[in-house]
């Protein structure tokens, strides 16, 4: 076996067990990937796409040398999976992986935040260890980005529900937008020759303005530089990240002993912060 990254290690025949799995059970109307793109508002092909990287996290997971955290989508992948549980524990654990692969919460706190931007990056460091060119960006994003917004994840129902995407345009053109449509109302009230009416426009202007100024910068989150975030002491990153957006999970493989070793694979595991919760394993660490 070969270590082109550190304590990363090829492991070939397990790489080939585990492309040979799928989560899809063949013959049935509303297969593993079709449910993960309802539930995900995606499309089918790209629940697809994501599927194919659960595996590559799967394998990364049992052979990085080092906790392992997984992009919000794969996590997605992930805690779907664990709802099919035959699938999961007697199929995937226990005869491809030869062991347990535990997800379980994030303890939470601002000490958290740091630590995963450093196993995000690494895991990408890995990912093209293993697989030779670059982690797709619309899977594996960045660690900046991966960490950068605070929004939370929610399921709703599209049946009790509208969703509307917030506007992506950049805050000067919202705001001049905003600006523009302020005088027009304005304009229209004083022409009324009504000073009331003018008063209930220059109040309901200012509402207008407060809304899409918020809009603006809900639709804009900061994209902090990665090295430096990665450059910086432990301590500082914690601070600046906190805890994320209070999903995901400390990820690792079963046992007795949540620190001790299992054999070759040595690690433990841990959570991404932001959004559902992202997540993490290390590669081979027992625990419960």
């Amino acid at each position: 076996m070969t270590q082109p990254n550190g304590g990363y290690r090829q492991d070939q025949e397990l790489r080939a067990r585990i492309q040979a799995f799928s989560p899809d059970e063949p013959g049935i109307v509303f297969p593993f990937s079709a449910r993960l793109a309802r539930e995900n508002g995606w499309t089918r092909a790209f629940a697809e796409r994501v599927v194919e990287e659960y595996r590559r996290f799967l394998y990364l997971a049992m052979t990085a040398g080092h906790p392992v955290t997984p992009s919000v989508q794969v996590d997605q992948a992930w805690h779907q999976h664990l709802t099919y549980t035959r699938s999961y524990w007697d199929d995937l654990c226990g005869r491809v992986l030869g062991r347990p692969l535990h997800h379980e919460p994030t303890r939470g706190g601002s000490a958290e935040g740091g630590k995963f931007v450093d196993w995000y990056a690494r895991t990408l460091d890995s990912y093209r260890a293993a697989f030779g060119h670059e982690p797709p960006r619309d899977v594996w994003p960045t660690p900046a980005e991966r960490f950068a917004s605070k929004a939370h994840l929610r399921q709703v129902s599209d049946a009790t529900h509208w969703i509307v995407r917030k506007p992506r345009l950049p805050r000067e053109s919202m705001a001049a937008a905003a600006g523009f449509g302020a005088l027009l109302l304005v304009g229209a009230c004083a022409g009324m020759g009504e000073p009331g009416w003018a008063a209930i426009g220059v109040i309901v202007v200012a509402v207008i303005i407060g809304i899409v100024v918020r809009a603006a910068q809900g639709s804009q989150p900061p994209q902090p530089d990665a090295r430096r975030i990665l450059s910086r002491s432990h301590r500082r990153r914690a601070r600046r990240w906190g805890g994320g957006g209070g999903g995901g999970g400390l990820f690792f493989f079963g046992g007795s002993d949540s620190s001790s070793d299992c054999g070759d694979s040595g690690g433990s595991c841990g959570d991404g912060g932001g959004g559902c919760g992202g997540g993490g394993c290390g590669g081979g660490g027992c625990g419960g």
